[in-house]
């Protein structure tokens, strides 16, 4: 189970989770915002690309890495050599690192407080965590094996681009958070979204993996980890669980973008039958990559 967690605030990760909803084309939910960001954002993919680097690999790995490092350039190195990507002429390097800078700028220049929004966005999120995020952990793990939840997980809560979204980092035992003020979505408040990030973090272990195809973890721990993750919403009396809750969270959390349109339904009913029937969770894991491939 859960033993530490610990929460921090990164100007640097929310300007690259920025970048990264803008090259997955997830609009920003503030026109003013996106308009400021998406140029310095565009830029940055450009020199990616010039670069023949994977454009949203690096993205995703360099807001994961981005709260533990304040220079740029050693940034995108350390992220280059987290995904094992070739060699490339340090002058690309200099320039990607630039585009960084460039892009965090931008953010400045439009929320020059932004530090200190941060700090006051954390702690509702923090406080209504404390009060049934470990509930919801428990049951989770009770619900599917202890192995699910991380003995200690990171929270680093960046700036809103989209108005609620997040992203598991399982290599970081990172969860990065947007901080929103309101629930974008009532029925299914921020809490239980971050409860399923969380639950997402033990994906890399080989008990999962060694089951599963070469880089379909990650998805396929998403679609499974929504289903428990509203059953304990439900057990902490935060959300409701049922086939049209998950049609929701999938559409809420962004799980559907990489899955077959019935998705929700074929999990739904997966769901239920590990309920009837339960084997080992890894078992259950790769039955459900079997059903959505």
């Amino acid at each position: 189970m859960l033993e530490e967690l610990r929460w921090k605030t990164s100007l640097s990760a929310t300007a690259l989770h920025a970048a990264l909803c803008r090259a997955r084309g997830i609009p920003a939910a503030d026109v003013a915002l996106g308009g400021m960001l998406d140029p310095a954002a565009d830029a940055l993919a450009a020199e990616i690309d010039a670069a023949q680097w994977p454009q949203i690999a690096l993205l995703e790995q360099l807001t994961a890495l981005a709260s533990e490092l304040d220079n740029n350039r050693e940034l995108v190195t350390r992220a280059t050599v987290k995904l094992h990507l070739p060699p490339r002429d340090p002058a690309l390097l200099v320039r990607i690192a630039g585009g960084i800078a460039e892009l965090e700028a931008a953010l400045l220049r439009e929320q020059p407080n932004l530090a200190e929004e941060l700090a006051v966005r954390c702690g509702p999120l923090r406080e209504q965590w404390e009060a049934r995020g470990p509930g919801m952990l428990r049951e989770i793990a009770r619900l599917t094996e202890a192995e699910v939840i991380p003995q200690a997980a990171e929270i680093v809560l960046v700036a809103p681009y989209a108005g609620g979204h997040g992203l598991a980092h399982a290599r970081q035992n990172r969860v990065t958070l947007e901080g929103v003020l309101f629930h974008p979505l009532p029925s299914l408040p921020e809490p239980v979204r971050l409860a399923w990030l969380l639950a997402q973090l033990n994906s890399d272990l080989p008990r999962y993996g060694d089951l599963l195809p070469t880089g379909r973890a990650p998805f396929v721990c998403a679609a499974a980890m929504a289903a428990p993750t509203l059953a304990a919403a439900q057990e902490v009396e935060l959300a409701t669980c049922d086939e049209t809750m998950l049609a929701t969270a999938f559409d809420a959390w962004g799980i559907a973008a990489d899955l077959p349109g019935d998705a929700p339904e074929r999990v739904w009913n997966w769901w239920n039958a590990w309920l009837d029937q339960p084997a080992t969770w890894p078992v259950a894991v790769a039955a459900l990559e079997r059903l959505l491939a």
